[in-house]
């Protein structure tokens, strides 16, 4: 059963295709990514397959769900990180996994439950009371990409996820998300 496929994916903004055509079909448990450069679409496909756009064409299904039509279904078993992060800078990192994992109807304690090898495996055990202001960029990433595994996702989509990470903190993030 694939996790994602799509069938002649097309979207234009004005007469400018941004994305033309593409056939994708991922199985579970496979790492697939999506290169070009700026302006190739990339974020495009990814924001259509999320279900956070129409396309102008073509069929996606994610998760054995319709897109668009299940997609906020779909979504609720998948992890995002997004191209920048968008944590929240009035909160805690436990207060950030808290909220995030309440969109997911998750409990306070299953969410509590998790918060420490989520920040484990984002190299920051001890920081969940940290204020996002005191973290550094490469930290806030990692909060970013622990955040994205909350809900225990069956799929994750990275969006550039280790942009401002050091060396050694993307091949540990690489690593771990093996």
């Amino acid at each position: 059963m694939s996790q994602l496929r799509t069938r002649g994916l097309r979207k234009s903004y004005g007469s400018h295709e941004v994305v033309a055509g593409v056939e994708l079909e991922l199985a579970r448990g496979e790492c697939f990514g999506l290169l070009g450069p700026n302006g190739a679409g990339k974020t495009t496909t990814l924001r259509l397959c999320l279900g956070l756009i129409e396309p102008d064409g073509g069929s996606i299904e994610l998760l054995s769900l319709p897109v668009p039509a299940r997609a906020r279904d779909a979504r609720r078993r998948i992890g995002v990180v997004p191209q920048a992060d968008n944590i929240d800078p009035d909160f805690t990192v436990e207060e950030n996994l808290l909220v995030y994992g309440r969109y997911f109807d998750l409990s306070e304690p299953e969410i509590k439950t998790r918060i420490p090898g989520l920040l484990d495996f984002a190299g920051l055990g001890g920081r969940a009371h940290s204020r996002i202001q005191e973290l550094s960029g490469g930290m806030k990433r990692r909060i970013t990409l622990a955040r994205a595994l909350v809900n225990d996702p069956d799929l994750i989509f990275l969006d550039e996820p280790t942009t401002g990470l050091d060396p050694q903190a993307r091949h540990l993030i690489w690593e771990r998300l093996r």
